[in-house]
């Protein structure tokens, strides 16, 4: 049957003349539209479950960086360190569905991915800043280099290792799976690179290129910035966000 000849038969119908009342009666029976949990509140139900392993794995790897850079004399030379080590304490927590494999159900939920993925970086976040800021504060105190120097030596590899890290959690961990392991890959690639760097090659990563590390501090600031955004609207919109999306 053609659809104009269909539309013909519809038109042709009965007139509803009592549409209102049974549009009435309708949302009468149906439950009462529930409020959308804010997300302060959503954040502290989150934290029950991931802030103490969270938190846990981060204090951790700040004493493990603590006890390794007691050892030497110079400070400033190990801030690079202390960025993808927290990037690594982070990798459970962020990856734990795919972990666990939950993320198929994980996406289906009321919050999404997207929403979940956000409260575990706030979570994250929080004692990331603080290692950090105690760690140049020990730098600044012991000296050799100046604040600006030191924080570039913090911010920039844990930028990059952050970057590389939203932008698996957006992509999913692909049918092979391994999102985590890529993520740790990346972060024991980059503390190596550093120590390497600066053993053979000082004048790299010493403050007489500053400016080398400011630039890397900008792009890999951009990009990280695009990849918050991206999960920033994804939240908005109560999308899903990864394998799912």
């Amino acid at each position: 049957m053609k659809r104009k000849t269909v539309q013909m038969i519809l038109r042709r119908g009965p007139v509803p003349t009592r549409l209102a009342e049974t549009q009435a009666r309708c949302a009468a029976l149906l439950p009462r539209k529930r409020r959308r949990t804010g997300f302060w509140q959503f954040l502290s139900a989150v934290w029950r479950f991931t802030a103490p392993p969270l938190w846990g794995a981060q204090a951790g790897a700040s004493a493990l960086f603590a006890l390794a850079a007691a050892r030497e004399s110079e400070l400033p030379s190990f801030l690079c360190l202390l960025g993808p080590l927290l990037a690594l304490a982070c990798l459970p927590a962020l990856f734990a569905a795919e972990r666990h494999g939950m993320a198929e159900l994980e996406a289906s939920t009321c919050a999404a991915g997207a929403e979940l993925t956000l409260a575990r970086l706030a979570l994250a976040s929080g004692a990331d800043l603080l290692a950090l800021t105690a760690a140049l504060g020990l730098g600044v105190r012991q000296g050799g280099a100046g604040a600006w120097a030191l924080s570039l030596y913090l911010l920039v590899p844990f930028l990059f290792c952050s970057l590389v890290t939203l932008a698996v959690l957006r992509r999913g961990p692909g049918r092979r799976g391994g999102g985590a392991q890529r993520c740790a890959a990346v972060c024991l690639a980059t503390a190596t690179g550093l120590l390497a760097l600066r053993r053979y090659a000082p004048g790299l990563y010493t403050a007489s290129a500053v400016g080398g590390w400011a630039a890397g501090f900008v792009l890999f600031f951009c990009f990280f910035a695009r990849e918050l955004a991206r999960l920033v609207r994804a939240c908005g919109k109560g999308a899903p966000y990864g394998t799912y999306a």
